[in-house]
């Protein structure tokens, strides 16, 4: 993300910035409030299934904007007022609380409110929540390494792995991305999000019955 979030920067990529900072007020408190009081209450197969039902719910927020047909769009959000700065606050916050959780979040959170409500193009919310997430994950680390020190061997070991993919793929990404046209973004992420939640399904898919019966039981 932080990669992605520095090619959107270098190139000058169209983003909403009032989403941006808007949202990083919200995220930052959520993030922390949740890694205090949610984390520690959910176990392992609880966060993965939380997991899934985040990413399907930005499946279906994708689904609508294909679903509706020549939608008037804007490259930013349109007569932008304090109730909507208020939004994106809240927004942030729960984004944030399921960033502490899963991982990711505060990005799905604001793409859905920016492109459902204030009808913002997809070319310019799918950099928008990149930035957003890589700045988020900057904090994220810092507050899990500094500040608890609770970052396990293993999961250190899961982020050397990935560096250099991340360090190729993710600045390629933003490049290709910014100049497709918003309906191939669309597919792309919709083929993409589908293939995530289908591999964690398969993957987990003993654990994630169990705990579905947990929480149907109450229990």
């Amino acid at each position: 993300m932080s990669c992605a979030l520095f090619v959107i920067v270098f190139m000058n990529v169209q983003i909403e910035k009032r989403a941006v900072i808007f949202g990083m007020l919200g995220s930052v408190p959520g993030f922390v409030f949740g890694s205090f009081l949610i984390d520690p209450l959910l176990t392992v197969p609880q966060k993965k299934m939380l997991f899934v039902s985040i990413w399907s719910s930005f499946a279906i927020a994708l689904y609508m904007l294909n679903y509706e047909k020549h939608r008037k769009t804007y490259l930013v959000i349109p007569a932008f007022k304090l109730w909507k700065a208020l939004v994106l606050v809240c927004s942030g916050f729960v984004g944030g609380i399921f960033t502490a959780f899963a991982g990711s979040g505060v990005d799905i959170c604001i793409f859905s409110i920016i492109t459902l409500l204030f009808r913002v193009s997809e070319k310019t919310a799918t950099p928008t929540t990149i930035v957003l997430m890589g700045m988020n994950s900057v904090i994220g680390v810092y507050y899990r390494s500094v500040w608890e020190g609770e970052i396990s061997p293993l999961a250190l070991d899961y982020v050397k792995v990935t560096v250099p993919v991340a360090v190729t793929l993710a600045p390629i990404g933003s490049f290709l991305g910014s100049h497709f046209h918003r309906k191939v973004s669309e597919c792309f992420n919709s083929i993409i999000h589908s293939v995530n939640i289908l591999t964690v399904l398969y993957t987990n898919k003993e654990n994630l019955a169990h705990t579905s019966s947990q929480l149907v039981r109450g229990k």
